[in-house]
């Protein structure tokens, strides 16, 4: 097929790489009735036309690397990762690490990533396909971006893995990223792309974002922090410094500080939620949460994007617990909910997106979350995922009404909500939040970390945070005083 037009971040680093090359280096309280109302406007960027330019001629597939072309590493540096066992604290993943990362590529592999665009993909949003060149192009699962893989060499502390696979990776944020900052795009790398055996501690899929929404590179790692210390599974992340090779045009060159993301998939699984054998999904577009899709499996598969093909028993599961969400019996929701949700790592998966106000997630209703079959107890359970868009990035600190945190058509919020003994929890939940992860002595000790390891010192997430537990202790100190929900 032939590629899209390139995006702005194409258009950005081909002018990089020109210069280079040349210089020679408040919510109101939902209705008294559940009917849903109109599904709230979405959030990503507008659907904007690609400038009308002819497409590039598309780069050759090339065989894989047989030169190395990682700059020799220093003598002394870069000892191996050790795996861990048991345990102790994990070698790569922790919120004051900072790891050095180094990427080599071909000059034809660095060209094929310039064709990336924000649309384009011809297939399913977060599949991949082969092109007729043998490019293996990704499909972004929001925009329907076109991100082709490129093969490339890479050093992750010390340890050397050949023709791994690389892409860019993003929605609003790739389309934030341009000529201003070059090798600023988030990346997605991949150790067995093209069949490369081992791993890195165990992982071998890792995010790179490199903070185009943010630029204190602090907010996605604290809101993860976040949501492990309220107890809820969430990726772990670390900071990386990458510098990349391309011959003739980056010669060991600093791309800056990215966020590490732990990506979620089977190896996050067995350890946050083992055994991890259950039904893995990460919804696009499902306008107000998770809801009824009829009685057809097929109409859910294409909206919750499973990672596997779903046994009969999960898809008469999954489409069981829409229907509930869908129907209007109060008493019947009230009595089932609890046979098919983890309501208590729900309500504290909403209490923490509520605290650091991020509508792009749940709460939108639309995507941004993982959503679980756990094969363990045949509940599910709601994972986060891009937390970039949070903390005081879209609107002021108090605008989600903290007691009934929903955004236009969200039944399951609300019929969890609305039940006084559930409400009561949720209360009770933030209320124990407040005094410990979402204390302000915790979120200061978390802000002191991240910008002691990446030297950035922004007052803008450590005031948000900072209003933000203020506000909670004083709506907990006026629910206390009301004495009941």
């Amino acid at each position: 097929m032939t590629a899209p037009t390139p995006a702005r971040i194409s258009l950005g680093v081909l002018a990089t790489l020109v210069l280079v090359t040349v210089a020679c280096t408040s919510v109101k309280a939902p209705p008294a009735t559940p009917a849903p109302a109109a599904p709230s406007a979405v959030t990503e960027a507008p659907a904007t036309p690609a400038p009308a330019l002819p497409p590039p001629a598309a780069a050759p597939s090339v065989p894989p690397i047989t030169v190395s072309l990682l700059p020799p590493r220093e003598a002394g540096t870069g000892a191996p990762t050790p795996i861990p066992t048991g345990k102790e604290q994990h070698p790569i993943f922790g919120l004051g690490k900072v790891h050095q990362i180094e990427v080599a590529l071909p000059v034809v592999e660095w060209s094929a990533l310039q064709r990336s665009s924000p649309r384009g993909g011809a297939g399913a949003g977060g599949t991949d396909y082969t092109q007729a060149d043998g490019r293996l192009i990704h499909v972004g699962s929001g925009f329907g971006g076109y991100f082709p893989w490129a093969h490339a060499d890479v050093r992750l502390g010390g340890e050397e893995f050949r023709n791994v696979g690389l892409r860019y990776r993003g929605n609003y944020s790739f389309t934030s990223s341009s000529a201003t900052a070059p090798l600023r795009a988030s990346l997605k790398l991949k150790l067995d792309t093209y069949g490369t055996k081992g791993s890195w501690a165990g992982i071998k899929t890792l995010n790179f974002n490199a903070g185009n929404l943010d630029a204190t590179l602090t907010r996605e790692a604290l809101a993860f922090a976040l949501f492990r210390a309220a107890g809820v599974p969430a990726p772990r992340t670390a900071y990386a410094e990458i510098r990349f090779t391309v011959p003739g045009v980056f010669n060991n060159t600093r791309g800056g500080h990215y966020v590490m993301i732990e990506n979620v998939n089977r190896a996050f699984l067995k350890e946050a939620l083992p055994p991890g054998q259950g039904l893995l999904m990460k919804p696009e577009g499902t306008n107000g949460g998770i809801q009824s899709l009829g009685a057809s499996w097929a109409s859910y598969k294409g909206v919750l994007r499973p990672d596997r093909e779903a046994t009969d028993h999960e898809q008469r599961r999954v489409m069981e617990f829409a229907q509930l969400i869908s129907q209007t019996d109060v008493a019947l929701f009230r009595a089932r909910i609890g046979t098919y949700l983890d309501v208590e790592g729900f309500l504290r998966f909403v209490a923490v997106n509520a605290f650091i106000e991020n509508w792009d997630s749940y709460l939108g209703g639309r995507h941004n979350y993982y959503l679980y079959l756990d094969s363990s107890d045949d509940k599910f359970r709601f994972i986060p995922w891009d937390e970039d868009l949070a903390m005081g990035t879209r609107g002021g600190s108090q605008a989600i009404n903290l007691a009934f945190p929903m955004q236009g058509n969200q039944p399951l919020i609300y019929w969890l909500l609305e039940d006084p003994a559930v409400q009561a929890r949720y209360r009770a939940i933030l209320k124990e939040l407040s005094q410990t992860a979402l204390s302000r002595t915790e979120l200061m000790k978390l802000a002191d970390t991240v910008e002691t390891a990446i030297g950035i010192k922004s007052a803008a997430p450590r005031t948000y945070l900072e209003a933000r537990a203020n506000f909670l202790v004083q709506l907990v100190a006026a629910w206390d005083k009301m004495g009941a929900p």
